[in-house]
């Protein structure tokens, strides 16, 4: 552990001054379960430089005398940004002169769903930069009876592999050991060709561009030619050059995407038959599996989920019915009291007729709301969020909206406050405007006395034009 000596002395110095290690990972990989087990509470959370995303560091203690700083990424499936989260991955590892370029990459996977995490560590690997793959969930693998020969894995990535559950804590202190080999050079390292050379994709110029950045491989040529326009590092007379290359030579970036992606998941399946190993059982289906195909079928689950709402909210109206009605006669009797105890006068009048019954009108919805977010909290507990999401997308879709808006919109019926904090999930910045503007013009509990209150204000007590309005 460290002192509070030697973290004063650490913050004080420059960033530059000691090892950075970066955790990337695809989103719910447990990057950040590792980050919080390596750093404990020596953490910090500020903005990336230009951009309004979180940006977790902190320092981890590999031994005596030997400090590391972490910095916990945002999560990303490749190296293609399609949000300002992963443009960050991706302006951070490309750019050596990023005050955040790491010394050692920490590349966290699951390992009970590998094929899909290990694209991205491949084409971090083919970056050349030095990294370590962190094989998270071994237990959620052993569990599902998933058998990976880690020896077998590094040998044929060519990088250093360790496995562990983040969540327990297991092999942390091996992990911590095995950062401090690889940053001091003690450990020997392993060293393969790229396992995708873009030049074997008939790619022309990216000689020209790794010659003119100084780049240290032709991967990261690459995708200086992919993603330069959202690259805020590089200067305008560089887009321009990059620009040029591009017009000059066929360079079709979607389809030359497509490709690669393609041909790393060859390379990663054969990685995988060699490496991994899953026990063959005769048993019927889970049970989780079973229920999964009935909560996300194209009929029976959008019908359990509306029957679910309704379920929702007719137990919000009815279990908050008695709490309502206590926090109401609760400062019905307040009132009373003060009134009678209180001498006649405008003060009384204002703290019986005003300030209490308007207290009393505020908190009365408090049930409604923390009922709501109580099955709101199991829903997303529980895992059938997930699934709600899954199946919405394909509804939402045609709005311009993303499955994960249905969480704020529902949540909005509750409280538009944490339902605008939640549209931070969705990693499209135009759906999650779209999100984020539409979730007021949900009409919480709490709105209805103020709408009330306007329309006694402005709606005048007698016939209006052809319409007609009852006299009280």
């Amino acid at each position: 552990m460290l002192s509070n000596q030697q973290i004063k002395t650490f913050s004080l110095s420059t960033t530059r001054q000691m090892p950075k290690v970066v955790l990337v990972g695809n989103p719910n990989a447990g990057k950040s379960t590792l980050f919080n087990q390596l750093t404990g509470l020596r953490q910090k959370v500020g903005n990336f430089p230009g951009v309004t995303v979180d940006k977790k560091s902190g320092l981890c203690s590999l031994s005596p005398g030997k400090v590391v700083e972490i910095l916990d990424l945002p999560g990303t499936y490749s190296l293609y940004p399609r949000s300002p989260e992963e443009a960050v991955v991706q302006s951070t590892l490309l750019n050596p002169r990023h005050s955040d370029y790491p010394d050692l990459v920490l590349v966290v996977a699951d390992a009970a769903n590998l094929r899909r995490h290990l694209l991205l560590f491949t084409q971090i690997r083919d970056l050349g930069l030095p990294c370590l793959l962190v094989l998270n969930q071994m237990d959620v693998a052993q569990k599902n009876q998933l058998e990976i020969d880690i020896q077998k894995l590094q040998q044929l990535l060519g990088c250093e592999a360790i496995g562990l559950s983040a969540r327990r804590g297991d092999n942390l202190e091996k992990l911590k050991t095995l950062i401090g080999q690889q940053l001091d050079g003690s450990k020997n390292k392993l060293s393969l060709p790229p396992l995708v050379n873009p030049v074997f994709l008939g790619i022309e110029g990216l000689d020209m561009v790794q010659e003119h950045f100084q780049l240290p491989n032709a991967y990261q040529a690459w995708h200086f030619l992919h993603n330069y326009a959202e690259m805020e590092f590089l200067a305008p007379a560089d887009k321009v050059f990059l620009q040029k290359v591009k017009e000059s030579k066929p360079f079709d970036s979607v389809a030359l995407q497509s490709k690669e992606i393609l041909a790393r998941y060859e390379i990663i399946d054969d990685l995988l038959g060699a490496a991994l190993r899953q026990a063959i059982t005769l048993a019927r289906i889970p049970f989780e599996e079973r229920v999964d195909a009935w909560l996300t079928h194209k009929i029976g689950g959008y019908a359990f989920f509306v029957l679910l709402l309704l379920l929702v909210f007719q137990s919000v109206f009815s279990w908050a019915a008695y709490p309502m009605e206590l926090i109401d006669g609760a400062f019905a009797g307040l009132g009373q009291f003060l009134q009678a105890q209180l001498p006649v006068g405008a003060f009384t009048d204002l703290l019986t007729e005003g300030i209490v019954p308007g207290l009393g009108g505020i908190l009365i919805f408090i049930p409604q709301i923390a009922i709501l977010f109580f099955f709101i909290a199991i829903l997303e507990d529980s895992g059938y969020m997930a699934r709600v999401v899954f199946m919405m997308d394909r509804v939402m879709r045609p709005f311009g909206l993303h499955g994960k808006s249905v969480v704020p919109l529902i949540s909005g019926a509750a409280c538009a406050v944490p339902a605008i904090m939640a549209t931070r999930t969705i990693e499209n910045r135009k759906e999650r405007l779209i999100t984020l503007f539409i979730t007021p013009l949900i009409s919480c509990s709490a709105r209805l006395p103020v709408y009330a209150i306007l329309i006694a204000l402005v709606i005048p007590d007698d016939a209006w034009g052809v319409f007609l309005v009852c006299k009280a």
